[in-house]
């Protein structure tokens, strides 16, 4: 008598466990076909797919921004990095405040849920060749005072008319161990700082 009940316990523990395993594998199961079939969730145990990386097929595409500011002298022109003037911002970071706030306007709603944004600085910006719509950042007019005060941290007694930036798409082909590029302007966004105080 006493074996049987000493058993079951054990026995309901048993199938507990089955039954959490088994429920563990179909959600790991389900994750990874939703993954492939549909978009990526985050967060996941699986890691996030990469547009772009080198196992993709076809070509590699990168966006990146330049900023040309222009200042009030003549010919007063001169190329900054973002990571320059988002500095000390770290690198990751940097491309994030890049992709969202220096890009024009995207063509689709911009995400307002952190896991949205999350899935667009994955993707890169998208947005439609030629784009001069700025974001909604861009048209900011404390974001407008910020780029001018930044200008003016960097180039000191230069004052700062407007920045240029131009978003230029680099792809990379890459064949038989050789790899080529092309470079495109997508988009060139103009920012004018001279007058505008907030």
């Amino acid at each position: 008598m006493k074996d049987r009940e000493t058993l079951r316990p054990s026995a309901r523990r048993r199938v507990l466990v089955r039954l959490v395993f088994l429920a563990v594998v179909a959600l790991l199961v389900a994750q990874l076909a939703f993954a492939y079939l549909a978009e990526e969730p985050y967060p996941s145990f699986v890691y996030p797919s990469f547009p772009g990386a080198p196992d993709d097929p076809g070509p590699q595409r990168v966006l990146e921004p330049s900023l040309v500011v222009r200042f009030s002298e003549p010919d007063g022109t001169v190329e900054v990095s973002y990571q320059e003037l988002l500095a000390p911002a770290p690198g990751v970071v940097a491309d994030a405040i890049a992709y969202t706030a220096l890009a024009p306007r995207p063509s689709s709603a911009h995400p307002r849920t952190t896991r949205g944004q999350f899935r667009l600085f994955l993707k890169q910006p998208t947005f439609t060749r030629r784009a001069r719509t700025q974001s909604a950042e861009l048209r900011d007019r404390t974001t407008v005072a910020w780029l001018r005060n930044r200008l003016a941290q960097l180039y000191p007694g230069a004052s700062p008319r407007s920045v240029v930036i131009r978003w230029d798409e680099h792809r990379y082909f890459i064949d038989d161990g050789s790899i080529r590029e092309t470079v495109t302007t997508v988009s060139r966004l103009r920012v004018p700082l001279a007058g505008r105080e907030p």
